[in-house]
């Protein structure tokens, strides 16, 4: 039997209100995200990460093969695009020789351009294709 370590379905509704708290929190506070005298960044960046885990791991109404066959293509494809995200900016900002153009990219951004994919795959893209079929007369 293979293990199968998934969250119950309403950790996605509790991740979704940490990530929600999180930016909310992030937009009005004062200092930067990476201060060390501040614990606040840290609380911000640990609430974001936290529920995106939580989003993440948490299972689907109907968890199948199917299922489980999108989540690991969306896992691999948002590494494979992380990779080429953070190359791309160290070119850039080797070319320009700018250090504003570093990647600042963190785990953050594995975890959003995976959820995207994952809930692509999994909604929009049948529905779109439900969408542009001709239909039968």
């Amino acid at each position: 039997m293979i293990p199968n370590l998934m969250l119950p379905r309403y950790f996605k509704w509790f991740g979704l209100l940490l990530v929600i708290a999180g930016f909310g929190y992030s937009a009005v506070y004062r200092h930067s995200l990476d201060d060390v005298a501040f614990i606040g960044g840290l609380w911000i960046q640990t609430a974001i990460l936290a529920g995106l885990l939580m989003i993440a791991g948490a299972k689907e109404k109907t968890e199948d093969e199917m299922i489980r066959h999108i989540r690991l293509t969306s896992l691999q494809w948002s590494v494979f695009l992380m990779i080429l995200l953070r190359l791309g900016f160290k070119t850039v900002a080797f070319l320009t020789r700018e250090v504003s153009w570093l990647p600042h990219i963190q785990i953050n951004g594995l975890l959003m351009i995976y959820l995207v994919l994952f809930y692509y795959q999994l909604y929009v893209k049948d529905y779109l294709a439900s969408i542009n079929k001709p239909h039968e007369a």
